[in-house]
Parts: structure tokens; C-alpha cells; sequence
């Protein structure tokens, strides 16, 4: 006589939990051999022992529990096994490449955030950098509803587009119009990007290889003025000799309980 086991005694060996083996019966992917009719109780065989170990093997590929009980009760032949093996590889190859994605967007803040710390905030240095690549945006008029509906294209456009962009914003400022009449003008918007993506040299924009006069700076971004003041200042004092256009660069932006902006960002600008 064939052995009988209780649901309670399949759950044990196969370490599955009572209610997932009650949601295969409901959903007919694996039914009891056995129901006594009088107490209704519902019992296994051991030919169920090799359903539930295809059923967990499947699983850990990632099949559906409707892809499984097609395996199941239509013997699938060996080649179509094998297409749905392919297919599932070939999500698992997706998925991968998003957490990989997720993991160097993760990466590269924690390294601006480290390099931010170390090289202090609120203070001014002069270190060397190597040439940045950024695309390149005509989005110039800063601190309006209009700046901030293209801004949110331009990142969506950029998603589109480069799906691994690090989403780094940054801009120009005019260097003589900030020292002629204390105003920042913004000329250029732009966002960073990874070396392996390419991207057209009309959108490209490069801030090369250089030493920069530098100010890292955890603030409200409308609140940037007196970064520059306190750059200009310094350039004064020191009789420090620059070349081109103020850079002023964001790695990220947060939101505190008081509904207050804060983002961490470096003002730069090239020493001769």
C-alpha cells in the first residue's frame, strides 16, 4: 500500500509552509492524491514528492507559478523547456543589468559624497581634475516654473536616451558678469555621463583637464550667491589668475522634514 503523508508532514520535509502547499491545491498546480471523504482531510503521495521538487526548481528560475503548472500538466517537451529557459535567462540578463545600473549610480555618489567630505565643505582649495564630459542643454533661465519643467524633460530625455547616465547637473556661469556687477548668469545647463555612452559632439560639452579653484558647499541651491562672493573674494585676495567660466555642480539634491532643500555641490574654476 502506498504511503500516505499529511499536508502538515509535506510541509515539514519539503520545507514549504502549509498555506503556500493550500494555495497550489486552490490554483490546481498540486493537488492531494488523496481526500478521505468522511474527515475531508487531504493527503500526499510520494509521486507528489517529485511535483513539489519541480515546482521549487522552477521557481528558482524565476517561472511563474502559471509557466509551472503548464510544465506540469501538458509534459512540455524537452525543446519548448529549453525556450523557456532562454526566455527566462534573457529576463534574469534584464534584471541584471538594471541592479548593475542601480549599484554604478550608487557607486559614483558614494564616491562624490566621500571625495566632497575629504576635501572638505565650506572651504577653498586648488586641486587638479580630470576632463569631464557632460551633454550639453540650452536651459538657462534658472529658478523659474519654466527652468524646472525642461529641467524634468531634459532628465527624461536623458533616461531615454542613456538609461546608465549618472544624472550629475551642472552649469556655466559668466565669470566677468559676476565680476563686473555681482550677478550670476547662467549660460549653459548640462548632465553628466558615463565614458562608455556616445553622444553626438554638437551636444557635447567638455570641462577639460585642469587645476580648479574650488568650494564644496551642502546648501539650498538658491542660496549660492555667497559661494561665489566668497570665490571672488579669494581670487581678489590672493591674486589668483583664472581663465573661463564659473562651474557650478550638482551630485545631489534632498528634501528635509521641513520641506527645505538642501544639495550637495562643488563652484569651481579654472586656475592659470
Amino acid at each position: 500500500m502506498e504511503s500516505k503523508f499529511s499536508i502538515g508532514e509535506i510541509a515539514k520535509i519539503h520545507n514549504v509552509s502549509v498555506q503556500t502547499l493550500r494555495h497550489y491545491d486552490k490554483i490546481g498546480l498540486l493537488t492531494p492524491s488523496y481526500i478521505n471523504k468522511e474527515t475531508g482531510y487531504r493527503y500526499y503521495s510520494s509521486k507528489d514528492f517529485v511535483i513539489i521538487d519541480l515546482i521549487k526548481q522552477c521557481k528558482s528560475m524565476g517561472l511563474s507559478l502559471d509557466e509551472i503548472k503548464d510544465i506540469i500538466h501538458n509534459y512540455t517537451s524537452l525543446d519548448s523547456i529549453l525556450d523557456i529557459m532562454k526566455k527566462q535567462k534573457d529576463i534574469i540578463d534584464k534584471k541584471i543589468n538594471e541592479l548593475n545600473t542601480i549599484k554604478n549610480n550608487i557607486s559614483f555618489l558614494e564616491k562624490r559624497i566621500n571625495e566632497s567630505l575629504e576635501e572638505g565643505i565650506n572651504v577653498i582649495f586648488i586641486k587638479e581634475y580630470p576632463k569631464r564630459e557632460f551633454i550639453k542643454y540650452n536651459n538657462t533661465n534658472r529658478f523659474t516654473v519654466e527652468f524646472e519643467i525642461n529641467l524634468s524633460k531634459a532628465l527624461a530625455d536623458a533616461e531615454r536616451k542613456y538609461n546608465n547616465f549618472n544624472k550629475e547637473l551642472a552649469f556655466v556661469t559668466s565669470f566677468n558678469d559676476f565680476r563686473r556687477d555681482d550677478k550670476t548668469i547662467y549660460k549653459a545647463m548640462m548632465l553628466s555621463f558615463t565614458d562608455m555612452i556616445s553622444i553626438d559632439e554638437k551636444e557635447k560639452f567638455i570641462i577639460p583637464k585642469g587645476k580648479y579653484l574650488t568650494i564644496n558647499f551642502d546648501d539650498d541651491y538658491k542660496d549660492t550667491k555667497k559661494y561665489y562672493t566668497k570665490i571672488m573674494n579669494y581670487i581678489r585676495e590672493n591674486n589668483i589668475k583664472v581663465k573661463g567660466d564659473f562651474y557650478e555642480i550638482y551630485a545631489m539634491t534632498r528634501v528635509g522634514n521641513d520641506g527645505r532643500e538642501k544639495s550637495l555641490g562643488k563652484l569651481q574654476i579654472e586656475v592659470l
